[in-house]
C-alpha cells in the first residue's frame, strides 16, 4: 500500500539526513553553578544590596540568536543563594544603552515584547521537566512548567516574588522562589538543573548560560548543574484557596408556542443573581506528589469561545480555558513524548482525554414546548487531581470529577414539567509514565472511565451508561546523539449502553456503520456494547538542518472515546512522509529559511483511497525580521465515505490550493500581518480567503489588536439531507440531496489589554461575525462511487419553492413521491463580548469582575448585505451576564 510505495523515498532520505546529523548534537552541558547559603534577610526589591550579591557571580552567557554561539553582546551577572525556606536569584543585566531598554506591562503570562529574563529550574534533575519564572524590565511576570525537554505550559501560576529596578548601567532582577513551589524528594545534598535566559528586545537577541544550537531541539537536558544546596527538607505543602462568587444573569428567553404568547415568563431565574462559595486546595503528599482538590468548584470560563458556523457533520473542537483543567495538563499528555517535532497531516488525531467533556452543556432535551428553564452547563460537584513523580524517572497523575444530575423545566400554558437532561456522572483518568536510560526510552499507560447513573429511558437512548479506554505509549531514541526517535501509541476503547444507544452510536457521524456499500460494516441493533482500537507511530528526526518525519496510524471503525475524549472520525488509516531542509545561517536577504514537502495518503478499512495530498512549504525570515510563508497543495482524485453522511461512497475530484502570508517585525510598536488563500477543484468548487491582523503597542501599559477575516466559498456539492425512497434503487433506497452553496463570511476580533500594574489589569474582547449561505441547483447523487448528480427541475423532475419550503418531485410522472425540504439558506450574525478586570491584591489572591455579552440573529435568507446585516444584529436584544469573584490564598 502507501508505505510500500514510499519505501524507496524513505531509504533515500534517511541517509541524506542522517550521516552528518549524528555528529551535530552536543552532549549535556558540563557547566556547574553553586548556590550559597545565606542567613541574611533578603528584601525582594530588585536593588541587590545584600551582602550575598556582592560576591563574584556567574556570567558569560552565550547567544542562540542572532549570532549563534557568540558571547552575549551585553554583560549579565547571576547569583544564586538559599536559606531554609526559599531559593534566591539575583541578576544584574548590564546594557551599554540603558535608555534603549524596552519594558512594557502585561498581564501575567502575556507576551509583552520587552527586555526580559527567564530562569528555569529542574528540581527533580530528570533532565526533561521543571519550572520557569520570568520577569521583564517593567516588572511583568510569567511562569509555567517545562516538559518533554522543550515543551512549555504557562497555565501553572506559582506563588513567588520578584523585584526589578532600573539603574544607570542597566537593570536588576531579584527572585524569591519558596521551596514549597518546587517539587523534589528529600536528600542530604541536591543537584538541580538551572538555566538563565536573557532577551534584549531591540537586538532580537537570546542568550543562555548553556549553548543551544538552533539545529538542536533540546532545552532542559542541557541545563547547567546547580550544586551547593544541602541541609534543607521539602516543606509541608498545603495551599488553600477559598472563593466566593456572585452572578447576575439577564438572559433573553427562547421563542415560545402560540398558546403561551401574551404570558409573562414565569421563570425569573433567567434574571437572577445566584451566589456560590467553594474551596480549592493543594496538598503535598510527599516530596513530589501533590493532591489538588476542588469542593463545589467554580468552573465558569473567564473568556468566551469564538463564534463558528459549522456546516460539517463533525463536532467543533474548543480549547480548554478553565484553570483547574489547564494547570498541569501536560502531565496527562499521551502519545507524543520523546520527539519535539511530530507532524500530523490530515490525521483524525483521536484524544483519549478531552477535559471539556466534564461540565459540558446537558445533552438531553425537554419533551414539551413552552417557557424554558434549562442550565447552560452541568454542575461539577467536586474534582480531584493527584500528580507528581515517584522517582526521577517515574511520573503519575490521576484526575476525577463528579457532575450533578440536571433537569430542564418547562411551563406550558401554566402547566409545569420537569425532565432529566443529564444524569449523575463520574469521570476519571489515570496516567503513569516510566522513563529509562536517561530518558532515552519510556513506556506509559493511560486509562479513562465514565460511569453514568441514568434513570430516564430517554437519556438511556442518548448516552452510554459506561465508557472506558486504555492506551500504551512510549518512545525510544535510536542513536547516541538523540537525533532520531521512534514515538508511538496504541489503545482500545469500550462503551456500553442500551441497544437503542449503541445503534445510534454506530450510525453517528464518527462511525457510519449504515453505509450501504461498506460490506465490512454492519449495524447491530441488538448490541449493547462496542469495542475498538487505534494506534499511531512516528519516526522523527529532531536535530540538524535536515527535516524528516514519517507516520502511520489507524483508527478502526468501532473505536469510540467521545464520552471523555474527542473523536471526529473512525474507520481511518493515514500515513505521511514529511521532509525538507532548514537554513539558520544568514545569507543575502534571508536570516533563516526552510523548504519542506509532504506526501499524505489515507484509506478506510475497506481499502478505499479517501485522501491523497502533496504539499510544498516555503518559509523565511528576512534580515529586517519580516517573515513570509508560501504553501501549495494538490489533492488527488479519491473517494469520500463521509459526504453522504451514512450513505454510499462518492468520488472526490482533484483540487489545487495555495496560501501566502507576510508579517512585519513583531518588535515594532505597530505590527501587522496579511494572509490570503485560494483554491479550485475539478468539481467546479472554489474558495478565496483573506486575513489582516494588526497589533498596536500604544504605550507601556496599553496593547490593542484587531483581526479581520473574509472568506468566500463556493461548494459544488454541499450535503443537505437524506430522503428515504424505495424507488431510489440506484442509491440503495434513499435520495442524497445536495446543492451548490455560495457562502460568504466576515469576522472581526478586537482585543484591548490595559495593564495598570503587574497585578492590576483590564481586558476587553469583542468578536462580531456575519455568515451567509445561498443554496442553488438542488440535486441528488445519481450513482454511488461517482460525482454525478440528477439536478431537480431537469429530465422530468420538478422543484417549486413556497413559503420557505422546496417541494420536489424527483421523477415527474414516475412512482417516486413528492417530498419537502426546508429552504437551507441561512444568514447568521453574532457578536460576543467579554470584559475582565483582575486585581491580585495579595500573592495568589485575586478579585475578578467579568462582563459577558452575546447577541445572535438568524434569518432564513442567503444574501449578504453588510450594512443591513450589521444593523439587524445591533437591533437584537443581547444576553448579559455580570460576575464577581473573590479568591483568597493562604498557606497554613
Amino acid at each position: 500500500m502507501f508505505f510500500t510505495r514510499l519505501l524507496p523515498l524513505i531509504l533515500f532520505v534517511l541517509p541524506a539526513t542522517g550521516i552528518d546529523a549524528f555528529g551535530q548534537s552536543l552532549p549535556d552541558s558540563g557547566r556547574v553553578l553553586t548556590a550559597l547559603r545565606t542567613s541574611e534577610p533578603i528584601k525582594i526589591d530588585g536593588k541587590l544590596t545584600e551582602q550575598v550579591w556582592q560576591l563574584r557571580g556567574e556570567s558569560q552567557l552565550i547567544q542562540r540568536q542572532p549570532d549563534e554561539g557568540a558571547p552575549a553582546s551585553e554583560k549579565t551577572e547571576v547569583w544564586i543563594a538559599y536559606d531554609e525556606n526559599a531559593l534566591y536569584v539575583g541578576v544584574k543585566l548590564y546594557d551599554n544603552h540603558p535608555d534603549s531598554i524596552v519594558g512594557r506591562l502585561a498581564r501575567r503570562d502575556e507576551a509583552a515584547e520587552s527586555d526580559d529574563l527567564t530562569i528555569g529550574i529542574d528540581a527533580a534533575h530528570d533532565r526533561r521537566s521543571g519550572l520557569y519564572f520570568a520577569v521583564n524590565s517593567a516588572g511583568a511576570i510569567g511562569d509555567g512548567t517545562l516538559s518533554n525537554d522543550v515543551d512549555t505550559d504557562g497555565s501553572w501560576d506559582g506563588i513567588w516574588q520578584v523585584g526589578v529596578s532600573t539603574e544607570r548601567w542597566g537593570w536588576c532582577a531579584e527572585f524569591r522562589i519558596p521551596f514549597s513551589q518546587l517539587r523534589f524528594a528529600e536528600r542530604d545534598r541536591y543537584t538541580w538543573g538551572f538555566e538563565v535566559q536573557r532577551r534584549i528586545q531591540r537586538k532580537n537577541e537570546e542568550s543562555f548560560l548553556s549553548f543551544y544550537p538552533r539545529t538542536d531541539r533540546v532545552r532542559v537536558s542541557r541545563f547547567p548543574a546547580l550544586i551547593g544546596i544541602e541541609g534543607i527538607k521539602p516543606p509541608a505543602r498545603i495551599e488553600l484557596l477559598p472563593y466566593a462568587a456572585a452572578t447576575g444573569k439577564f438572559i433573553q428567553g427562547p421563542a415560545v408556542a402560540s398558546f403561551n404568547r401574551g404570558r409573562t415568563d414565569p421563570f425569573e431565574t433567567r434574571r437572577n443573581f445566584p451566589a456560590n462559595v467553594g474551596l480549592d486546595a493543594k496538598v503535598g503528599l510527599s516530596g513530589d506528589i501533590t493532591l489538588d482538590l476542588s469542593l463545589n468548584p467554580d468552573f465558569a470560563q473567564v473568556e468566551v469561545d469564538p463564534a463558528i458556523v459549522n456546516l460539517t457533520a463533525y463536532e467543533t473542537y474548543f480549547q480548554e480555558k478553565r484553570p483547574f483543567f489547564i494547570e498541569g495538563a501536560n502531565i496527562l499528555r499521551f502519545g507524543r513524548g520523546g520527539a519535539s517535532t511530530l507532524q500530523d497531516f490530515d490525521w483524525s488525531d483521536p484524544s483519549f482525554f478531552y477535559s471539556r467533556r466534564i461540565g459540558r452543556a446537558p445533552q438531553g432535551s425537554v419533551t414539551h414546548d413552552g417557557f424554558l428553564n434549562v442550565p447552560d452547563r452541568t454542575t461539577i460537584l467536586g474534582a480531584t487531581k493527584i500528580s507528581g513523580k515517584f522517582s526521577d524517572s517515574w511520573s503519575f497523575a490521576a484526575l476525577s470529577a463528579l457532575t450533578d444530575r440536571e433537569y430542564g423545566e418547562v411551563d406550558s400554558a401554566g402547566v409545569r414539567f420537569k425532565d432529566e437532561i443529564e444524569p449523575l456522572s463520574f469521570y476519571s483518568v489515570v496516567r503513569t509514565l516510566k522513563e529509562f536510560n536517561g530518558s532515552r526510552q519510556a513506556i506509559g499507560i493511560l486509562g479513562t472511565a465514565v460511569e453514568r447513573n441514568i434513570r430516564d429511558s430517554r437519556i438511556a437512548g442518548l448516552l452510554n451508561n459506561r465508557a472506558s479506554s486504555i492506551g500504551i505509549d512510549g518512545w525510544s531514541f535510536l542513536d547516541q546523539p538523540k537525533v532520531w526517535v521512534l514515538t508511538g501509541w496504541a489503545g482500545a476503547s469500550r462503551v456500553s449502553g442500551s441497544a437503542d444507544r449503541i445503534t445510534s452510536l454506530q450510525r453517528s457521524s464518527a462511525h457510519y456503520f449504515q453505509r450501504p456499500d461498506a460490506s465490512y460494516l454492519k449495524v447491530d441493533t441488538a448490541s449493547t456494547s462496542m469495542t475498538g482500537w487505534a494506534s499511531r507511530i512516528w519516526l522523527d528526526k529532531v536535530s540538524g538542518n535536515w527535516i524528516f518525519n514519517a507516520a502511520l496510524g489507524a483508527i478502526n471503525p468501532s473505536f469510540e472515546t467521545n464520552d471523555i475524549g474527542f473523536l471526529n472520525r473512525a474507520d481511518y488509516i493515514n500515513g505521511h512522509v514529511y521532509f525538507g531542509y532548514e537554513w539558520f545561517e544568514p545569507e543575502g536577504w534571508f536570516r533563516t529559511k526552510a523548504l519542506t514537502g509532504a506526501i499524505v495518503r489515507a484509506y478506510d478499512f475497506g481499502g478505499n483511497l479517501v485522501g491523497e495530498t502533496y504539499e510544498i512549504f516555503l518559509s523565511t525570515q528576512f534580515m529586517n525580521y519580516w517573515s513570509a510563508t508560501l504553501a501549495i497543495a494538490h489533492n488527488g482524485e479519491t473517494f469520500d465515505n463521509q459526504r453522504t453522511r451514512g450513505g454510499p461512497l462518492m468520488k472526490s475530484l482533484s483540487s489545487q490550493s495555495g496560501y501566502v502570508s507576510v508579517g512585519s517585525d513583531a518588535r515594532e510598536n505597530l505590527y501587522g500581518s496579511l494572509n490570503a488563500s485560494a483554491g479550485k477543484g475539478k468539481s467546479g468548487g472554489w474558495l478565496a480567503t483573506s486575513g489582516l491582523y494588526l497589533n498596536w503597542k500604544a504605550s507601556r501599559t496599553v496593547n490593542a489588536s484587531i483581526s479581520l477575516d473574509f472568506s468566500r466559498v463556493h461548494s459544488a456539492s454541499q450535503y443537505i439531507t437524506e430522503v428515504s425512497d424505495p424507488f431510489a434503487a440506484a442509491t440503495y433506497g434513499a435520495r442524497y440531496v445536495f446543492g451548490e452553496l455560495d457562502q460568504k463570511q466576515i469576522s472581526t476580533s478586537f482585543r484591548l489589554n490595559w495593564t495598570f500594574t503587574p497585578t492590576l489589569s483590564f481586558q476587553l474582547y469583542v468578536q462580531p461575525l456575519i455568515s451567509t449561505g445561498a443554496y442553488s441547483s438542488l440535486m441528488e447523487l445519481a450513482r454511488p462511487g461517482t460525482f454525478t448528480f440528477n439536478k431537480y427541475g431537469e429530465r422530468g423532475s420538478s422543484m417549486t419553492l413556497s413559503d420557505g419550503t422546496y417541494y420536489i418531485d424527483p421523477d415527474g410522472e414516475g412512482k417516486a413521491l413528492q417530498f419537502p425540504i426546508w429552504n437551507p439558506d441561512f444568514n447568521f450574525k453574532s457578536v460576543r463580548a467579554n470584559a475582565v478586570f483582575r486585581w491580585e491584591y495579595l500573592p495568589g489572591s485575586t478579585l475578578y469582575f467579568v462582563w459577558t455579552n452575546e447577541k445572535m440573529n438568524y434569518e432564513s435568507r442567503g444574501d449578504f448585505s453588510l450594512g443591513r446585516d450589521f444593523d439587524n444584529l445591533l437591533r437584537t436584544t443581547p444576553d448579559n451576564v455580570y460576575s464577581i469573584k473573590l479568591t483568597y490564598w493562604f498557606n497554613p
